[in-house]
Formats: structure tokens, sequence, C-alpha cells
């Protein structure tokens, strides 16, 4: 983990170890064993503002996750596959004016949309990270998942 998130490579390890038990191809063994090896790299993690109301308040912010994986097997070391670049994005609203609480995007999330008046910005924008972050995650351990068996 290369980033200033805390325990980030954490959550991600969880979302690619669920990826591949749903989807059921491969099993995921304990580390030091199985026939192969998956790491990585988490590179990037970003929220950059994207939108802006007035001068200078953000409204809006774009999620950016970066890794490399590689694919090794382990009795030759040959590498199965090798990606030095994943990404994914996501825009979250970052302020209760601009959150589409419709959406079925936001309806997966943990806010109420009733509670949203209540919320400040700050509580707003945070949350919505969280959730996006969240999201993140799932997308690159699909990516990882999927990717990785392209050659099976």
């Amino acid at each position: 983990n290369r980033t200033r998130e805390h325990g980030l490579e954490v959550a991600l390890r969880r979302a690619i170890e669920e990826e591949f038990r749903r989807r059921g191809t491969l099993d995921v063994a304990p580390e030091g064993r199985g026939d192969l090896v998956l790491s990585g790299t988490i590179r990037r993690y970003q929220t950059t503002p994207v939108a802006f109301v007035g001068t200078s308040a953000a409204v809006q912010y774009q999620g950016v996750l970066q890794v490399a994986f590689r694919l090794v097997e382990r009795a030759t070391g040959r590498v199965v596959y090798d990606n030095k670049l994943l990404q994914e994005s996501l825009d979250f609203g970052a302020v209760s004016s601009v959150v589409v609480s419709s959406s079925p995007r936001f309806q997966r999330g943990t806010i109420d949309a009733r509670d949203l008046a209540i919320m400040t910005n700050v509580q707003v924008g945070e949350t919505r990270r969280r959730e996006t972050l969240s999201e993140l995650l799932d997308l690159v351990a699909r990516d990882v998942y999927v990717q990785s068996m392209e050659g099976f």
C-alpha cells in the first residue's frame, strides 16, 4: 500500500478473496500454499474535486484507485499475468444538494435519503467518499479476477 489510506491493503485483499470465492473457479488457499500466487501494490488512491459551486466550494469529487498486480505459478515462478497499471474511478457528490438520492448507486449506500437534510456537507462528503472507496475496491477486485482468469 503506497497510499496514505491506512488499511486499504487489507480491504482490497478481502475484496479480491471474496470475488474469487464468489465466482468459484479457483479456491483461495492460505498464504504459502496453492498453485498460483497473486500479489500486487496499491499505487494510488486519490479523491479530486471535479465540480464546484461559486468560486471554490467543491460539490463533486472523483475517486481514483490504481493498482499493479501479478499472478505467478508457484512451482515454476512463471508469470501467468502481469498488469502494471489497473485503474478504476467513480464520481461522488460531496454535498446534499448534488447527491441524487434516487439513483441505484446511492440507494446501495448507507445514507438514508431523509437524513441528507440534517447532515453537514463534511458528513455527506466523508460518507460518500467511504462508500465510493468500497465500490472502487469491488470494481478492482472484479477486474483482477477477470484479468487473472483470461488465460484459463
